[in-house]
């Protein structure tokens, strides 16, 4: 049976929690703030630089002597998963994870992961299979970790990038981005006017040009993919701690309705055993 004293530190333990979970979500929202702006802004410069960079491609890939072939590849893919370090990001993690496992099973190819959440994933859903593991900040780009996820890419075809994005602070969806300029059919595949006027001249190639050209935006669509994935776990983050200060409130509220209630027994007992004393004197 719950007694009083239960209660008292049970409701206790409640407002401590309560004052933790506001602390988080203060700074979710806050880092949330800060990524917002210059995402969604980057968000729409490099979907033009893509349409530009497709209808450029498109232009010297019909030069005499001009292949498409940029940089050394292996003619292989890879997916990469970008996960977390830490945890309390909601469900979007998992979501992301769900998309790169059925990827991952049903194509041939070799898998990445960043981030430590995404190793215990692994482990517990998909442990047969190999693969490489980076890690990553929860707090921007590291610029040494990010070269070196980069220089091991890009060597791959096809690079597939599946990532959390932000739609709204109450919707975060986990998507795929293929970053290496190939036409297919991906969720954010951009539009792209087929109908390129005129000729274009290169110098000192078409083909140093393009190659360079080529590596920038593999590195800026990249990172893109990164700061998209941080916004949408700080949102999602925030959307379940405020769930889970909702969670804490109706608890608190139960636990003084019970409270009450055993105060009005505990009341009624003592005049039951008042009027049994009385009786008993008689």
């Amino acid at each position: 049976m719950i007694t009083k004293k239960k209660l008292v530190e049970e409701q206790e333990n409640l407002l401590s929690l309560q004052g933790l979970v506001e602390v988080y979500e203060e700074i979710a929202a806050g880092k949330m703030q800060k990524e917002r702006g210059a995402v969604i802004q980057s968000r729409y410069f490099l979907a033009g630089l893509m349409r530009m960079y497709h209808r450029a491609r498109e232009a010297y890939s019909k030069e005499e002597n001009t292949g498409v072939k940029l940089r050394n590849r292996n003619g292989l893919t890879v997916a990469v998963f970008v996960a977390a370090n830490s945890g309390l990001y909601g469900d979007i993690v998992d979501k992301i994870f769900r998309d790169f496992r059925d990827y991952g099973t049903n194509n041939k190819c070799q898998l990445v992961v960043l981030g430590k959440l995404g190793v215990n994933l692994m482990e517990e859903m998909m442990s047969g299979y190999m693969y490489n593991y980076f890690d990553i900040s929860d707090d921007g780009v590291d610029l040494e970790s990010f070269e070196m996820i980069m220089g091991y890419l890009m060597q791959f075809e096809k690079i597939v990038v599946f990532y959390g994005q932000f739609k709204s602070i109450l919707n975060q969806d986990a998507t795929k981005t293929l970053v290496t300029g190939e036409m297919e059919d991906m969720t954010q595949k951009p539009k792209i006017d087929r109908v390129v006027y005129g000729k274009y001249l290169f110098e000192p190639s078409a083909k140093a040009i393009a190659g360079l050209f080529e590596g920038e935006i593999l590195a800026s669509i990249f990172e893109q993919t990164l700061h998209e994935a941080s916004l949408a776990k700080y949102a999602s983050r925030m959307l379940s701690l405020d769930r889970s200060a909702d969670n804490i409130l109706k608890r608190i509220s139960k636990l003084g309705m019970t409270g009450r209630k055993l105060d009005h027994s505990n009341r009624a007992r003592k005049q039951l055993n008042t009027f049994s004393g009385v009786r008993l004197w008689q």
